[in-house]
């Protein structure tokens, strides 16, 4: 999805996760949410090549047990909402994809307005 499809929707589960937090839950979030790529193009790896859950999971624990909650929902989310593409994301080994192409922006719209509709829910 686009930066800010992945923004969007961390930051309303994020809010709806915490929502006393307002003041700095979006700006921690907003950077979680751009992290794995942010990680990616830091050490040199071509997009995506990082994206497997497992290892966003064991990275972003240590993270949210810190206080950086808002951070690694972020930062899990993005990967959360890249398996909703058509290019998908691994988990231990396996391939999971969606039907949303990263450069339509209809669909990026879907995937805030699925992110809000489950804070809908959260809430």
């Amino acid at each position: 999805m686009k930066w800010w499809a992945h923004i969007l929707g961390s930051v309303f589960i994020a809010l709806a996760l915490a929502p006393r937090e307002v003041a700095t839950v979006p700006v921690l979030v907003a950077i979680g949410a751009v992290l794995p790529d942010a990680v990616e193009r830091m050490v040199g790896a071509r997009h995506r090549s990082l994206h497997e859950l497992s290892i966003y999971l064991i990275l972003t624990g240590p993270l949210a047990l810190a206080g950086f909650a808002t951070l690694a929902i972020g930062a899990v989310d993005h990967i959360l909402t890249d398996a909703m593409t058509i290019h998908g994301v691994t988990v231990f080994g396996y391939r999971l994809k969606g039907p949303f192409n990263t450069n339509v922006w209809l669909h990026n719209a879907a995937s805030v307005l699925i992110h809000f509709t489950v804070t809908a829910f959260l809430v």
